[in-house]
């Protein structure tokens, strides 16, 4: 009779055992049908978003084509505003140049005439002090006549030579023209 009961417990045991497992085997397939059912959905989803992305693609090469094309077209007038910016380099940089010219020019004009005008001066209170001198020379005949000679002073401004004015114009024209084509 033992026997009969241990076999009876473990037919039991075996009865639960299967029941508890096919319990479990349920939940398994519910869970499998579950997934299986969100793979499905997902490969959905993933099917639309890959044509989206594909159209995506294809403006975003649409876009850049264009951009390209548009900056192709638009390169000429980007060099056209560097060579007018080198362009006004240069006329500020001739302006430049021509004012100093200018400055310089009109410097050397005014310490000419300061010069001259001394030397006029010079030359006047030399004639002066000559005519003084000799007109002493004449009363007194103790003392010798005295000549003060001007030469000195021509002398002095010798380097000085006055040049006419057209030749100031075309000096300054050329100076320009050497400025602006760069020679010097």
């Amino acid at each position: 009779m033992m026997f009969e009961i241990a076999m009876l417990i473990i037919g039991l045991s075996v009865a639960v055992l299967v029941f508890f497992l096919i319990q479990t085997l349920k939940k398994v397939q519910t869970s499998l049908d579950a997934a299986s059912r969100t793979l499905t959905e997902v490969q959905g989803v993933v099917q639309t978003v890959k044509g989206d992305v594909s159209e995506i693609v294809t403006s975003a090469r649409r876009i850049a084509d264009q951009a390209e094309g548009k900056l192709t077209a638009i390169d000429p007038l980007v060099e056209t505003v560097r060579e007018t910016g080198e362009v006004l380099h240069e006329v500020a940089s001739v302006a430049h140049n021509f004012s100093s010219l200018w400055t310089e020019r009109l410097n050397r004009r005014a310490q000419m005439s300061a010069v001259k005008q001394q030397a006029k001066l010079a030359a006047e209170e030399a004639a002066a002090a000559n005519t003084r001198i000799s007109m002493d020379a004449g009363h007194d005949g103790l003392r010798p006549a005295h000549t003060i000679s001007v030469e000195g002073s021509r002398a002095l401004h010798a380097d000085v030579k006055p040049s006419p004015s057209w030749l100031d114009y075309v000096e300054t024209g050329v100076k320009v023209a050497r400025a602006i084509t760069g020679t010097r």
